[in-house]
């Protein structure tokens, strides 16, 4: 159940270099929502379910959470990024099989039939920051 969800607005030029306010965010995902879980709350419960779960859990998947919150500490991260891809790739699974309902808040959106992959294949095509 969307309880609320938060607007994110900013300038940004365009093809002209004319600036134009634009939404700048996604709206309705856990990231800039609260969701709870309708069934619970109807039964008089308040289940949220919000990115802090997959932070967290994000955290506890890597030996230095530090790394991934201090920003000074970008050099650091980026030099170990395979070893963090491996452990997000490991929390993701995990959430995927805890969380499977959530692509259902968006259904537009194509869940691939190999997330995962999708997602590795991504980092390293697009990005360099993995091995294809």
């Amino acid at each position: 159940m969307l309880v609320d969800t938060k607007f994110e607005f900013g300038y940004a030029r365009d093809a002209n270099g004319q600036e134009n306010l634009i939404y700048m965010d996604e709206v309705g995902t856990p990231d800039s929502s609260r969701i709870w879980d309708a069934i619970a709350y109807r039964s008089g419960s308040v289940v949220e379910n919000s990115k802090e779960e997959f932070r967290q859990a994000l955290l506890r998947h890597v030996n230095d959470p530090q790394l991934l919150l201090d920003y000074s500490r970008f050099e650091e991260r980026n030099a170990t990024r395979r070893v963090t891809l491996c452990r997000l790739v490991s929390c993701i699974r995990y959430r995927r099989r805890m969380y499977p309902w959530r692509a259902d808040y968006q259904p537009a959106v194509v869940v691939p039939d190999r997330p995962v992959e999708s997602i590795m294949a991504t980092l390293a095509d697009d990005f360099g920051l993995a091995d294809s």
